[in-house]
């Protein structure tokens, strides 16, 4: 049974709490313990709808545990989603103030730049690269904003699939002869090699993940716009960052993207 709305506005406050005291809270228990994903996304979808009220923009999604290994920790049987936001929006070269986040991590994504709307159902990932303009490197800022470790996947989605910003490189490459299954990636800290991998451990090919989400907005009624930002999934294991952290992403032919954060 869907939680009444008067939960999810609790369940949303309880979000923005979090963000504004800035310190870790705790998860979604209790009563809004038995929440389906469908209500967490509807926790989401209503934060959102907050810090649109407030001025902020949607500028793009993202799409998080698209590794197999990583949805079986979490029990579910299939990737999620969250929403960019338009004061997380960082360019290449960056420098970033710690103080901003929690507890801070980064992953190395491919950014998609569509062109097109993409509507669900029958999204495939040919769809997907007829409607974009052309891809970024890309550095996502997650914030595990959530205390302890024995947080779900309803935490996850309701938390905005703990998103708190991007960085995005400044090369802009068309997707034509451009196979993203076997783009390679190095992260880089402070000059060390610390992760690596390449495009096909986002779900085969980052472009499949993108096709997943534009048909699974469809539940929500909601679609992929033109001139959104897309970002596909980590291709390496995530880094924790900390004080004075140099972070420097290199793809194979797509660029690279660096930040600082002091």
């Amino acid at each position: 049974m869907a939680l009444s709305q008067e939960l999810i506005e609790e369940a949303v406050n309880q979000v923005a709490h979090s963000y504004e005291v800035k310190k870790p809270v705790e998860t979604f228990s209790g009563l809004l313990g038995n929440m389906s994903q469908h209500d967490a996304y509807r926790v989401q979808y209503g934060w959102i709808q907050r810090l649109i009220a407030r001025g902020q923009k949607v500028i793009g999604r993202k799409i998080a545990l698209t590794n197999k290994a990583t949805r079986i920790q979490f029990g579910i049987d299939e990737p999620i989603f969250g929403h960019l936001m338009s004061p997380g929006i960082y360019l290449d070269g960056s420098t970033i103030p710690l103080d901003t986040f929690v507890n801070p991590l980064v992953e190395p994504e491919v950014a998609f730049l569509l062109k097109q709307d993409l509507k669900g159902p029958g999204v495939s990932p040919l769809s997907v690269l007829q409607a974009t303009e052309g891809v970024l490197p890309a550095m996502e800022i997650g914030d595990i904003i959530l205390q302890g470790s024995q947080f779900r996947a309803i935490d996850l989605i309701g938390f905005n699939a703990l998103n708190a910003g991007i960085v995005l490189g400044p090369q802009l490459t068309p997707v034509q002869n451009l196979n993203l299954r076997f783009e390679g990636v190095v992260l880089e800290v402070d000059g060390e090699l610390v992760a690596s991998g390449a495009g096909a451990e986002v779900m085969g090919n980052p472009a499949h993940s993108v096709a997943w989400l534009a048909n699974k907005l469809v539940e929500f009624d909601d679609y992929l716009r033109a001139g959104e930002i897309i970002i596909s999934g980590s291709i390496t294991s995530y880094f924790k960052v900390k004080k004075g952290n140099h972070i420097h992403i290199t793809f194979t032919r797509l660029g690279s993207v660096s930040a600082k954060f002091i």
